[in-house]
Order: structure tokens, then C-alpha cells, then sequence
């Protein structure tokens, strides 16, 4: 795909995951030139089974790309999950209306498919840059900043883009002590990819195989195949609730969030559920995944900022934070990479916009974070509930009947936002203040 360069700024993003593709590709077919940095020897190296909710795809058809990512990924549209308790005799509690049904069915994929199908539709005018691991962003002389490299290499930019993660470098390089709001959330997440074959070939109840939510006291499980349906993905969750939000500490402590653990650990995390449950649990590798869930809590007010000079003067607005870097969440709504391809199609709008070049881009960014950064807090916030619910601990409490008041309460205001609409009121905010 090639795109006409138009643009007098430059844009750098760090970090060639999901939410760093999408943007790349917004703001390239819109003129700007983007160089695109990725620690990893290629896009798309890593990844597990997830969930793209239909805010998302929306905005992949807003942008032309939906039936090139359905295409690419072999992603049938995610069925709905039924919520159900995990002990015997498993009694159905929450099933999604008919009419939610037919309009707001998201996308179940493996991430590195995602990431592959992306990037195979960055125009050519993206430079790709491999192996390049940010170590810091500072100030460059014109208002620019300059991003730094474990190798020793530094390249400057108008912008700079931080989609680097929940570890990002580039948040705590620019909002310093007010970007330390990550901790360790208390919940510990099981995870497993195997091929569904297995469950069959154990004489699996085949209906169960449908996307399912498990719910139990403070640990809750889902299940459900992706891409062409013959994978399927488990993620068992389990809570500490008096060990929540703890400060994640020194970076250097940061390498055990994920650990291989015995498949035991899972079952006996799993103990109390029941018969369909610990039937697939026990289809699960021998070794499986343990993760540590981290997140920015409470959410990040602001995600702009400017890169810090020698002398620590406040410069202009030019850098910002996407995707994980900006709000990284616990995964109870499926989400995270929604809320990030979120960001960055808003951004990317605004950036893109035909009026937005190097003299207002302060501005552009200002209004990007007055109008979007609040939409991103509430699906962080809205996700740390839904564990809640999940667990027993919601609203109306426990009862099969508080469960299900507050899981039918908590989808429709996720995937029916209206992103677009918001790139609009974005813009309508510019054009009052006498940016555009």
C-alpha cells in the first residue's frame, strides 16, 4: 500500500504491536511520515488468544481494513459468551438479548495473526526499524524530541508516540513520579493455547466448547476457540483481595510477572469448580502460564507530556502515550487492545487532519487528552468492576440475581461508544479555540 506524503512533521512510534500498527497506518495514509520502532527482530513474534470487541472493529471498517483483517487473521466473528457458575450444577446466570446479539459480535484472535495481517497493511512509506529497544526520550532543539536506543542510535521526531507497552520507557521518561501508577493489581491469570482436537479426543461435552465465563468466589475462568476454530484459548483467574494495587516496585523486579507453572497449580487454583469446568482444565498443557496482572491504577489523568530537557524546563507538548503504555487494565471486559486501537484511531484522526501541521501540534495534543484520556479511564475503571462482578463482589452482590443485574449493565456503554463521534467533538473543540 503506498501513501502521498504531505504532512511538515514527522512522527516516531515506539513499539510495533497492535495499537503501534493501527496508528502507523492511520497517520501514513494521511501523509505523515512515520518511522516505527520495534524492539523485536520482526512484527508479531509473540502473543496469545484475544478478544476485539466491536468498538474495534468499527473503528477497522471506519478505516477500510475490517475485511483485510478478516481475512488475514481467519477470525470468525467472537459468538458471545454465556456467564455461568463454575461449581455444580454450573446454573446459567447471564446470556447476552437477541439484539445485542445480531449487532455487537467482536472478533476472537491470535494476537500475533493480528499483528501479522497489520502490518502487511502498512503503506510503504512507513519505515520499519527492527531490534531497536527505546531506552529514552529528551528534548531536540525546534520543540522536536529525540528518542534514544539501547544500541547507541538517536532519532528525532515532531512527535513521538509511546505504544511501548505496560512497561513503557517512554511514559515514566515523561510524566516522571505522575506516571507511577502501576502496580500489582492482586490477580493472577492461568493461561493456555491448545488445539481443540484435545477436548474431543477426551470426550469433552461439545457444548461447552462455546465461549464460556465461569464464575466462582474471587477467581472466575473463559474459554473459547479462535481464528479458524481449531485452537482454543483458556484463561483461568484467581484474586488476593487483600493483597490488591501493591506499587509493582524497581523494574528490575519486573521479569517474574510471567512464569511457566504445572498444570497442578491451575487445577488446585481451580478446585471449587465443577465437572464441565475441570474437564477442559484438564486438557490444558502440563506446563501452563502464570501471570502476574499489573496495571495503571487509578488511571492516568493525563497521557501528554513533553520530553524532558538537560535544564528541566516544561517545552512543548510532543509526545503521547497509546495502548498500554497510557492505561494498562485488568483484561475483565477482553478490553485492553480495544481501548488502545481506540487511542490510536482517534489520534491518528487528529493528527491526520488536514488542517493539524507542525505549528499546532501542541494543541492538536492538548485536545486529544482533554476529549479521549476520560473514555480510556472509564474502560479501565469499568473493567476492574467487571472482575468484581465476576467474583462475587459487584454491586448488587453475589446472588445469582445481583450477578446478573450487574453483568447485564455493563457491555452496551464498551461497544456501542461511538469513536467517531468523538473525533468530531475533537475537532469541533479546535475549531472553537481558533486552532483549526
Amino acid at each position: 500500500m503506498t501513501s502521498k506524503l504531505q504532512k511538515d512533521f514527522t512522527v516516531a512510534i515506539i513499539g510495533g504491536g497492535v495499537v503501534g500498527l493501527v496508528c502507523a497506518i492511520g497517520l501514513a495514509r494521511a501523509g505523515v511520515q512515520v518511522d516505527l520502532f520495534e524492539a523485536a527482530s520482526k512484527y508479531g513474534e509473540i502473543g496469545a488468544g484475544i478478544g476485539i470487541g466491536h468498538n474495534a472493529l468499527r473503528v477497522f471498517e471506519a478505516m477500510g481494513i475490517l475485511e483485510d483483517i478478516n481475512k488475514a487473521t481467519q477470525g470468525p466473528r467472537l459468538p458471545f459468551f454465556t456467564f455461568l457458575l463454575g461449581a455444580d450444577p454450573h446454573t446459567i446466570i447471564y446470556q447476552f438479548p437477541d439484539d445485542m446479539v445480531e449487532k455487537d459480535q467482536g472478533l476472537g484472535v491470535h494476537r500475533a495473526s493480528l499483528i501479522k495481517a497489520l502490518a502487511s497493511l502498512l503503506p510503504s512509506s512507513v519505515r520499519s526499524h527492527f531490534r531497536m529497544r527505546c531506552v529514552g526520550v529528551t528534548a531536540a532543539p525546534n520543540g522536536r524530541a529525540e528518542v534514544r536506543f539501547a544500541d547507541g542510535s538517536v532519532h528525532a521526531a515532531d512527535i513521538v508516540i509511546g505504544a511501548d507497552g505496560i512497561k513503557s520507557v517512554v511514559r515514566g521518561q515523561v510524566l516522571g513520579d505522575k506516571g507511577e501508577r502501576l502496580v500489582d493489581t492482586g490477580h493472577r491469570c492461568y493461561r493456555s493455547l491448545f488445539p481443540v482436537q484435545r477436548l474431543l479426543d477426551a470426550g469433552v461435552d461439545t457444548t461447552t466448547l462455546a465461549p464460556r465465563g465461569w464464575m466462582g468466589p474471587s477467581k472466575h475462568l473463559v474459554s473459547y476457540r479462535i481464528g479458524d476454530g481449531s485452537m482454543f484459548n483458556l484463561a483461568a483467574f484467581a484474586t488476593d483481595h487483600d493483597k490488591v494495587n501493591v506499587p509493582a516496585g524497581p523494574q528490575t523486579s519486573w521479569a517474574d510477572w510471567v512464569s511457566p507453572v504445572p498444570r497442578a497449580e491451575l487445577l488446585d487454583a481451580m478446585s471449587d469448580f465443577g465437572s464441565d469446568a475441570r474437564a477442559i482444565l484438564e486438557c490444558t498443557d502440563e506446563s501452563v502460564t502464570k501471570w502476574k496482572i499489573h496495571g495503571l491504577y487509578p488511571p492516568l489523568e493525563t497521557h501528554v507530556g513533553s520530553a524532558p530537557s538537560e535544564d528541566g524546563g516544561e517545552g512543548k507538548l510532543n509526545v503521547v502515550l497509546i495502548g498500554d503504555a497510557a492505561h494498562a487494565m485488568v483484561p475483565y471486559l477482553a478490553s485492553g487492545a480495544s481501548a488502545g486501537i481506540e487511542d490510536a484511531y482517534v489520534l491518528a484522526s487528529l493528527l491526520g487532519h488536514p488542517q493539524t501541521g507542525r505549528a499546532n501540534l501542541s494543541d492538536i495534543l492538548r485536545v486529544y487528552n482533554t476529549v479521549h484520556v476520560p473514555r480510556a479511564a472509564y474502560i479501565a475503571n469499568a473493567s476492574k468492576r467487571a472482575g468484581e462482578v465476576y467474583h462475587g463482589r459487584g454491586p448488587s452482590g453475589p446472588s445469582d440475581e445481583g450477578r446478573r443485574k450487574d453483568l447485564d449493565s455493563q457491555w452496551t456503554s464498551i461497544w456501542d461508544y461511538d469513536v467517531k463521534a468523538e473525533v468530531a467533538k475533537a475537532i469541533e473543540v479546535l475549531v472553537g479555540a481558533g486552532v483549526f
